[in-house]
């Protein structure tokens, strides 16, 4: 069975584009989401298996959204990704629950099922 993936980026064109490579991959990308607003409502509606998180988003923060989704629910798998690769320190990425951070332009060149499932 696929992994159900949610996809929450404010850059539309960077979230179709990963939305298809992951598909491609074999994932079931479920849903998109542009800011934290929208990622907690996909979540709540959705349920998906895993998230790949932007950090920064217009309305929040993408390492307290992971650590707020994780502990709503403990089976979510979180992976935090940025065009910044100093983004997310991996001290924070550790005390959020996320499985780990890989900056964007890395994303396609990781195996990303060791941190999606």
């Amino acid at each position: 069975m696929a992994v159900r993936l949610l996809v929450v980026d404010d850059d539309s064109r960077f979230r179709e584009s990963i939305a298809r490579a992951l598909s491609d991959r074999g994932y079931d990308v479920i849903e998109h989401a542009a800011n934290a607003a929208e990622a907690r409502n996909g979540v709540s509606r959705m349920r998906p298996d895993a998230i790949l998180l932007d950090v920064n988003l217009p309305d929040g923060e993408g390492i307290s959204l992971a650590r707020e989704l994780i502990s709503g629910d403990g089976s979510l798998r979180v992976l935090l990704t940025s065009s910044d690769s100093a983004a997310a320190p991996a001290r924070l990425v550790r005390q959020s629950g996320a499985t780990g951070f890989i900056a964007k332009d890395e994303l396609l060149a990781s195996d990303l099922s060791r941190y999606l499932g």
